[in-house]
């Protein structure tokens, strides 16, 4: 066809007027027009065309159209399912295609070394010193610490508080390392989740005025309602305190900042002189080094506990902030060969090898990784 009918054609395509016969012409012819440079394109028809048949190939599969170079994903937990995915937006990457295809191992190559996906694990450390292994075992006593009898059960450590006489106070820590994360019942059935490379020291029983903990990492409690004893968390000089509630603290140093999160309830977070009371859906965000404290009042709630729930959650985040949470499950180290500048949008379950999430990200062609030993790099 001579170019007038070629581009009154390529016209029809973007209003979404072409045939289905016209569509599947244009999509074939328009790998060739790139490799072969034979058609001028006018300015912005290139990247309209590119827009409009990954508009229609998400349309297909029942998506929405994201921003350019964004990986989008369904909350989806089918490994399956994303893997279908991944198959879609290769084939996209045919027609997508502006430069030539990076010189790059295959993928059998670059995950030979692949890693597994990290598990309930933890350290707990009695008063006194004696330190314990948990792990996924089945129920068993694991001591005393006064009056209280402290189980592991079926991944998951419980104090069950004696009766009788005021109870004798001792003090435990519970610690995480990269690769685990583990669930804790206090005496007083406070419920409490660790993330991986996290801690938390507590009394085995609440017998004053106020029930007090304090933490490292990322923990997420469900506060047991007791209006005559407020919960107190403390992480460094930062207090968090409630009477009976459900919030999340991410307090990593790696971070920028230090975020807690109410799902439920009310708590009030102080740092210094300043402090803040949250609302149900609210985020009170403390800058390292700062003592001012910021009120996000609409964060993404699932992608804050997505760790909780078994899944990672990246809502338009930078490589930086991935690889952080990628080194913590799967108890790698980072080096970054590249940098890369696009954020990714992707919902993928925390149980999956890393070589899996790895090739997710990489389905953008904004990334490719590889993993040697317990080493992930990052490359262009």
């Amino acid at each position: 066809m001579d170019a007038t009918t070629a581009r009154a054609l390529l016209q029809r395509y973007l209003d979404g007027n072409a045939s289905e016969e016209e569509i599947l012409l244009i999509e074939q012819w328009y790998q060739q027009l790139v490799d072969e440079g034979h058609w001028a394109w006018a300015e912005g028809e290139r990247q309209q065309v590119e827009s409009a048949m990954e508009a229609r190939l998400l349309q297909q599969i029942g998506m929405e159209t994201p921003g350019r170079h964004k990986l989008v994903w369904l909350r989806k937990k089918s490994l399956a399912i994303a893997a279908v995915f991944i198959l879609l937006i290769v084939v996209a990457g045919l027609f997508f295609s502006r430069t030539k295809p990076h010189t790059i191992a295959s993928v059998a190559e670059r995950y030979r070394d692949d890693v597994q996906p990290g598990h309930s694990a933890a350290v707990l450390t009695l008063s006194g010193g004696k330190t314990v292994l948990l792990d996924n075992s089945t129920t068993k006593t694991i001591g005393h610490q006064g009056s209280t009898v402290i189980l592991s059960d079926s991944g998951q450590l419980v104090y069950q508080a004696g009766a009788g006489k005021a109870p004798e106070i001792f003090y435990n820590t519970l610690t995480t390392q990269k690769g685990n994360q583990y669930h804790l019942t206090l005496p007083d059935g406070t419920k409490v989740w660790l993330n991986a490379a996290s801690s938390i020291t507590y009394p085995t029983a609440f017998t004053g005025k106020e029930r007090r903990v304090a933490i490292s990492g990322e923990v997420y409690f469900e506060v047991m309602k007791n209006q005559q004893k407020p919960f107190i968390v403390q992480q460094g000089d930062m207090r968090v305190e409630v009477l009976g509630t459900s919030f999340n603290v991410n307090g990593y140093g790696d971070g920028e900042a230090l975020r807690t999160t109410l799902v439920e309830g009310k708590v009030k977070v102080e740092k210094g002189s300043a402090g803040s009371i949250l609302e149900p859906g609210q985020q009170a965000v403390i800058s390292n080094g700062g003592g001012a404290i910021f009120i996000d009042h609409n964060p993404d709630i699932d992608a804050v506990l997505a760790w909780k729930n078994g899944s990672f959650a990246f809502k338009d985040a930078g490589i930086e902030a991935i690889m952080q949470q990628v080194q913590r499950w799967y108890n790698v180290d980072v080096v970054y060969q590249t940098r890369i500048k696009k954020h990714f949008i992707a919902d993928i379950p925390r149980n999956a090898p890393l070589s899996q999430l790895l090739q997710l990200l990489e389905a953008t062609d904004q990334v490719h990784f590889r993993i040697e030993g317990r080493k992930v790099f990052v490359l262009p």
